[in-house]
Parts: structure tokens; C-alpha cells; sequence
């Protein structure tokens, strides 16, 4: 990569790292009001919760880092929409996963069923990413670069699926009165671990980026990549929670 292109994008790299901790803390702010569940609040922190992961979906769409056509664009934001519908809506969820028999005598089972839901559908919607985004680049008529077009639509597709795990923030914030404080402690100091390691890849992808040279700010995509794979942490810490509070 030429050296001016790595500078014109490290020049992005304060905006970018500031438009990422933006988004986390529009989450935390509403995952808090969630998960404390302030008279009505709650329900009216849910609904935020899931317009800003459309919101999200949608800039990481638009703005996009890679260089991958409209139509693997789609591909990524159709998974991604699937994802955040499977994880807020119980019915479409428990198609995919539907309750066992006696879960209602295990309260562990009972209280951990929307992440075991939720990890069927993402389990799911991978696989069907995987292949749709195989079978799309065996259409093409003209299949140069074939392995970076297949990676950039499945890495932007797995991203797109993780985000909805940001429905999970409300079980993290309730661990703060359900598990130790040991244990509540150590789960918050790593997730902040785990955002740093993405924050500092983050600027190194920023330094890589090769967008399409036609795409709009392609480094605001490149800031809603580590915050929408960070919904996977938000996920576990919540299960972790969960089982060990």
C-alpha cells in the first residue's frame, strides 16, 4: 500500500476511535437503563436498543470498508437483520431452538434459554452466510481476487450477525446484583480488555484499509467493525454471568 494512502487514512484514525466509543457508550447508556429497569423505562430502553442496532447495521452498510460488491453488502445486512430478529423476538427465536420438555424445572436452563436461542441462530446464520457467500462468488462472471471478496463478505457478514448480541447488556448490568462482586468485577475488567484489543486492531485495520475508491468515508465502517464483534463478548459475559451469579 502506498505510503500516502496509510497516511491519508491514519489522519482518520482519532475520528475513527471516537465514533467507535460513541457507539459503546450509546449501549451501556441504554443496556444500564435496561437492565436496572427504571419504572417503564425498560420497555422504551428495549425498543432504543434495537432501533440502534438497525441504526448501526446500517452505517456499517453504507460506510463499507471492504472492497465487496452491492450485492454482498446485502448478503451482510439480510444476516444481520435476521440475527437482531432472532434475538429480540422469542417466537422467531424458538423456531429455530424450540423449549425442551421440563426446562421450567431448571432455573439455570430457564434463565440462560434466550442465549442458547440466540447461539442456535447464530450457529445457523453462519452457516448460510458461509455458503450464500461461496455460491455468490461462483456466479461471478469474472472471479478475480476471489478469496479477498469471499473473506470481505464473510468477515462483514459474521459482524453483522454478532451486533444483535448487544441485546444481551441488560443481563451484564443485572450481574451487578445477581453475582458477586468478585465475579461482577473481574467479567467488567475483562470486556474492557477485550474492547482495547479491538480498539488498538482496529487502528491497524484503519493503517490496512483498501476500500473502493468510489465508497464514502469507509472509516466509519471501519469503526463499527470491532464494536459490532464485541456484541459476541457482551454475549458471553452475560451467559458467564448467568451461570456463575
Amino acid at each position: 500500500m502506498a505510503g500516502g494512502t496509510v497516511g491519508k487514512w491514519d489522519a482518520k484514525r482519532g475520528a475513527m476511535l471516537g465514533a467507535q466509543a460513541l457507539a459503546y457508550a450509546l449501549f451501556i447508556v441504554v443496556g444500564a437503563v435496561w437492565g436496572v429497569g427504571l419504572s417503564g423505562a425498560g420497555i422504551v430502553a428495549n425498543i432504543v436498543a434495537l432501533v440502534l442496532m438497525v441504526v448501526v447495521l446500517a452505517v456499517f452498510h453504507w460506510f463499507w470498508p471492504f472492497r465487496a460488491s452491492a450485492v454482498d453488502r446485502v448478503i451482510g445486512l439480510v444476516v444481520g437483520l435476521l440475527s437482531i430478529v432472532c434475538v429480540a423476538s422469542p417466537s422467531v427465536g424458538g423456531i429455530i431452538m424450540p423449549l425442551d420438555r421440563g426446562i421450567e424445572d431448571s432455573a439455570l436452563k430457564l434463565d440462560t434459554y434466550p442465549e442458547a436461542r440466540w447461539a442456535a441462530a447464530v450457529a445457523g446464520l453462519l452457516v448460510v452466510l458461509t455458503i450464500v457467500s461461496f455460491g455468490r462468488q461462483m456466479l461471478r462472471e469474472e472471479r478475480s481476487h476471489l478469496i479477498r471478496a469471499l473473506s470481505h463478505c464473510v468477515t462483514g457478514g459474521a459482524a453483522s450477525i454478532s451486533l444483535a448480541g448487544w441485546y444481551f447488556i441488560p443481563y451484564v448490568v443485572s450481574g451487578a446484583f445477581t453475582a458477586s462482586s468478585a465475579m461482577f468485577a473481574g467479567t467488567v475488567v475483562v470486556m474492557v480488555l477485550f474492547a482495547l484489543v479491538l480498539a488498538v486492531a482496529s487502528v491497524w485495520w484503519l493503517r490496512e484499509l483498501d476500500p473502493d475508491p468510489v465508497q464514502p468515508a469507509p472509516w466509519i465502517g471501519v469503526a463499527m467493525l470491532p464494536f459490532m464483534f464485541y456484541g459476541l463478548v457482551v454475549f458471553a459475559a452475560a451467559l458467564l454471568l448467568q451461570i456463575l451469579g
